[in-house]
C-alpha cells in the first residue's frame, strides 16, 4: 500500500489552503495533526507552485530564497526534530534545499523536473531522496506547454531524462522518485490519461509518487450537478477516487491534503484485498 505524504503549505497563496499555515506555529500544529492522522511523510513548501491557467489565473508569485528559508526552516526543525517526522522539502532553490536538509529534511521534492543541476547536487551531498516531478515552464496549463503528441510517452521520457540528470549529480537511483505532475502543464484529459497509465511509470523501476489531491482537473472531470466546477474544498470524493486508483496501480506514494480520509481509504482497500477469514 502506498505511503501517504501530507501537504503543509507555509505560504499565503497556494491553490488549496494558502494562508492557513503561513504562521510557523500553525504549520507545526498542522504537521502534528497530519502525523496523528497517519501521514508517513510531511511535504513542506514555502513557495506556492500553483500553475497559471484557467483555474489559477497568473499562477504563483515567486519569492526570494531568503524568505522561503525563513518560512520553512523553523517548521522543519520542529517536525523533523521534536516530532521525528520524515520530512520532504518542496522547493526548486538549491539554497532552500540545503537549509532544509540541515534542519532535518530527508527528501527534496523538485517540481521543475530536475532542471537545476545544483539542486540535485545539494541532495546528493546531503544523502537525500529526490522527487522528479514532471513539468514544463512554470506549469502553465496552456499552449505551448500543453502541446503533446502522446502525453504519456512524452511525460515519461522527460521524467526519465530528469532522473538521469539527478543520478549524474550523484543521487543514487534507489533514492529517486518519479511524479507525473498531474495538473502541471497538462489539461484535465491529459492528467486523466496519465492516471490511467500509471503502470508504465511503475515499469521503469523507479518509485512513483502521485499528487491528485483537490486539483482542478477533478473539478473539470467531475462537475457539480449544475455543471459548475466544485470548489477546492469540495473535491474530496474525486480525490478519493484518484487515490483509490493509485492504490490499485500499486504506486509507492500519494501526496494529499486530507490524510485522515485517505488513510481510511487505503486501510479499507487493504482489508478488502486480504483473504476472507476461513476462506479456502
Amino acid at each position: 500500500m502506498p505511503e501517504l505524504w501530507g501537504v503543509i503549505n507555509v505560504t499565503p497563496d497556494s491553490f488549496s489552503d494558502g494562508g492557513r499555515f503561513l504562521d510557523a506555529e500553525a504549520a507545526i500544529a498542522h504537521g502534528k495533526r497530519l502525523l496523528e492522522e497517519g501521514a508517513d511523510v510531511l511535504d513542506v513548501g514555502g513557495e506556492s507552485s500553483r500553475p497559471a491557467g484557467k483555474a489559477h489565473g497568473d499562477g504563483f508569485t515567486p519569492i526570494s530564497a531568503t524568505e522561503e528559508i525563513a518560512r520553512v526552516v523553523p517548521v522543519i526543525e520542529q517536525l523533523a526534530g521534536e516530532l521525528r517526522a520524515r520530512v520532504s522539502i518542496d522547493t526548486v532553490k538549491p539554497e532552500v534545499a540545503e537549509a532544509a536538509l540541515r534542519a532535518g529534511a530527508a527528501i527534496v521534492n523538485d517540481v521543475r523536473c530536475a532542471q537545476t543541476p545544483a539542486l540535485a547536487e545539494v541532495a546528493a551531498a546531503g544523502g537525500a531522496e529526490y522527487v522528479v516531478m514532471h513539468n514544463r515552464g512554470r506549469g502553465e496549463v496552456r499552449p505551448p506547454h500543453t502541446n503533446y503528441d502522446d502525453v504519456v510517452s512524452e511525460v515519461l521520457e522527460e521524467l526519465l531524462r530528469g532522473a538521469r540528470r539527478v543520478e549524474a549529480a550523484g543521487v543514487p537511483r534507489a533514492l529517486v522518485w518519479l511524479d507525473p505532475g498531474l495538473g502541471f502543464a497538462k489539461t484535465a484529459p491529459q492528467s486523466l490519461a496519465l492516471l490511467r497509465s500509471l503502470g508504465r511509470f511503475q515499469k521503469t523501476g523507479y518509485r512513483v509518487l502521485v499528487g491528485p489531491s483537490r486539483k482542478s482537473f477533478i473539478g473539470e472531470l467531475a462537475p457539480d450537478p449544475s455543471g459548475g466546477a466544485p470548489s477546492v474544498d469540495d473535491r474530496l470524493g474525486g480525490t478519493a477516487a484518484a487515490v483509490a486508483h493509485c492504490v490499485t496501480a500499486r504506486v509507492e506514494a500519494v501526496r494529499v491534503h486530507d490524510v485522515h480520509v485517505m488513510r481510511q481509504l487505503i486501510d479499507m482497500m487493504k482489508a478488502l484485498a486480504e483473504p476472507a477469514e476461513g476462506a479456502p
